[in-house]
């Protein structure tokens, strides 16, 4: 830490303003024009932020990680594969398949992107054993080569760098600009979040303080000034604090006050507040608020089903695609990438009513896209005897009904 601060550049002029805003601009901050510094770390104090990126790991972690595998016209999950058991259940020894992914998730929010070491074992060229997630800040820089590989530079925990190969890693992506790097979308954004930070300070602040914004007391002789900061100490004393901000003031010897307000919906705080809120939300769910939600109308059945297709829609999809193209070019190996792929099942997320859904698989059993053992397995449930037919019972009536062909009768 000293050593990369001495080698700052460092104006004779500088002063303390300036050198913190250097510094918070090599280690991942940035001083924004509201005054507040938004790093990686402290964007998640936003609660809107919070919120949407937890929203994102949960929902996204919670999804199984199928290893699919293409056996002629069928897809079958390849159960017996080891790469399916870490995508599936569990990467490492430490964490489940829910903690990495969310964490992945994470990460690509906040930083852009995500990096895991594939431990092979004693072998560099071998199957990958385990995946194991790259804290932020271990990889120091990523460079391309003459021949467009990519080496990263990694610090480990005892303070050793070390440049590891393109087959080492498991990277995936943000919003790339370089082709090979995603950019970190706080550093973009920060002034939004910056914003959203300080009308949080100011709303606590404001509340915070029982006198909201200040009262004036007028006294009808002259006071000396430790008489004023005595009265100054007992007013706030017993009137400060949000509690205290409705107890009844008792004034002696003749004086009178006067509560100067600003009350905050003149000043906008709540339309800042909610246009804040609705900015954030759209960056991070590439979908304007009014989609996910209307404060003016009661949500309907309908509109809470489309809600959830929008979500995943707009909001999961283009995350789990990052993803899952990720793992076909850093995991699965060269002579499977045309048979075998990584499938995030995202079903369950899109259901609606349990009407809804016993409709839809009765429209697709009877057009005989899905066999009744296909939609018992969509269902958690066991498959009975018969149901991998794919013949409707209008079918089968027809059929039994149909009469046998007579014999010609020999004369």
């Amino acid at each position: 830490m000293m050593g990369i601060v001495a080698r700052m550049s460092r104006p004779k002029a500088m002063n303390s303003h300036e050198l913190q805003r250097m510094i918070l601009s090599v280690f991942g901050g940035g001083s924004t024009a509201s005054g507040v510094s938004v790093s990686n770390d402290t964007a998640m104090r936003q609660a809107t932020v919070y919120s949407c990126v937890n929203a994102l790991s949960k929902h996204i972690g919670t999804l199984p990680c199928n290893y699919m595998m293409v056996d002629g016209r069928n897809r079958v999950k390849a159960t017996d594969e080891d790469l399916y058991y870490l995508l599936h259940d569990q990467p490492n020894e430490w964490m489940t398949a829910p903690e990495f992914w969310g964490m992945c998730v994470n990460h690509l929010s906040l930083r852009g992107n995500f990096f895991a070491l594939k431990n092979r074992g004693l072998s560099l060229t071998g199957p990958v054993r385990e995946l194991i997630p790259l804290a932020p800040g271990t990889v120091q820089d990523v460079k391309q080569n003459e021949d467009y590989s990519l080496t990263y530079t990694l610090r480990y925990p005892d303070g050793a760098i070390k440049d590891v190969p393109q087959s080492q890693i498991m990277h995936v992506r943000g919003m790339v600009l370089n082709g090979y790097l995603g950019v970190n979308p706080i550093q973009y954004i920060r002034e939004s979040i910056a914003l959203g930070l300080a009308s949080e300070e100011f709303g606590a602040r404001y509340f915070g303080s029982g006198t909201h914004p200040g009262i004036i007391v007028e006294h009808p002789g002259k006071l000396s000034l430790e008489a004023k900061r005595n009265l100054e100490d007992s007013l706030t004393e017993v009137y400060s604090g949000l509690g205290e901000s409705h107890r009844l003031m008792l004034l002696q010897e003749g004086m009178k006050y006067q509560r100067v307000v600003i009350d905050p919906k003149d000043s906008q705080f709540i339309e800042l507040r909610k246009y804040q809120k609705a900015e954030i939300v759209d960056i991070f769910f590439s979908m304007p608020l009014t989609i996910l939600s209307s404060e003016d109308k009661t949500p309907t059945f309908a509109s809470a089903e489309q809600f959830g297709i929008n979500y995943v829609v707009y909001s999961l999809m283009p995350i789990i695609v990052s993803i899952e193209k990720a793992i076909l070019r850093d995991l699965v190996p060269d002579d499977k990438k045309r048979t075998h792929y990584a499938k995030f099942n995202a079903r369950g997320l899109q259901r609606g009513s349990f009407a809804e859904q016993m409709q839809s698989f009765a429209i697709g059993i009877d057009k005989e896209i899905f066999s009744p053992n296909e939609v018992r397995l969509m269902l958690d449930e066991n498959p009975y005897p018969g149901g991998d037919e794919y013949r409707t019972r209008t079918s089968s009536m027809k059929d039994d009904a149909k009469p046998e062909p007579e014999e010609d009768s020999k004369e």
